[in-house]
């Protein structure tokens, strides 16, 4: 079995979307967003952010392309689909939750995934695919998270060891079956649309 690809929006003639960026993403599915949201729901009264995603939102980027011409992110939808045309889905378990930035206002409320060594190697192969297609990627390694929230705005400093004992985030366990190219829409919400799909293997 090959990979099953979704596209759609495509444009001829236009060589850059503007006031939008694109990304690849690893595709969560509705229930684990469900849970998420029902986490960041118990937060919200008490630990006071100035954008809460909507779950529709909720992903793990893999490779972030920016203001992509289309020319770059035509061949690196190429090259990614072909790269994950034999590999399987897999299975994840959410993690911990943490925070990006200072400790006692992080910009980044995030949700993370336990060790899985298919979703950093799935990752690199996304990640190589778009490298090879011309695009300059952020070299930092690799962290695997699903962002909750943006920009801290409390009068208090933040705890994230009360933002842990109150959210309580399960050992959910997942399967990881979709690589998706999302487009973002500015102002929107929700705000990432998926605009190619790649379907793994089951």
């Amino acid at each position: 079995m090959g990979i099953m690809v979704k596209l759609k929006g495509k444009q001829e003639g236009m060589e850059v979307t503007m006031n939008t960026h694109f990304f690849f993403a690893l595709v969560l599915p509705d229930d684990i967003k469900a849970y998420l949201n029902a986490v960041t729901e118990q937060l919200k009264p008490d630990f006071p952010f100035k954008k809460w995603l909507h779950p529709a939102d909720y992903h793990i980027t893999m490779a972030f392309l920016g203001n992509a011409p289309d020319t770059l992110k035509e061949d690196a939808l190429g090259r990614v689909g072909s790269e994950l045309a034999n590999e399987a889905s897999f299975g994840l378990e959410l993690g911990d939750i943490g925070g990006f930035g200072k400790s006692d206002s992080p910009r980044i409320l995030w949700a993370g995934v336990k060790q899985q060594e298919r979703l950093f190697a799935i990752q690199r192969k996304v990640y190589n695919s778009c490298i090879e297609a011309g695009f300059e990627l952020d070299k930092k390694p690799f962290k695997p998270h699903i962002t909750l929230a943006r920009k801290f705005e409390g009068d208090k400093p933040f705890s994230l060891e009360g933002v842990r004992q109150m959210a309580d985030v399960q050992d959910k366990h997942f399967e990881a079956d979709q690589v998706a190219l999302y487009q973002t829409h500015l102002g929107a919400s929700p705000s990432y649309e998926k605009i190619f799909t790649i379907n793994l293997q089951k």
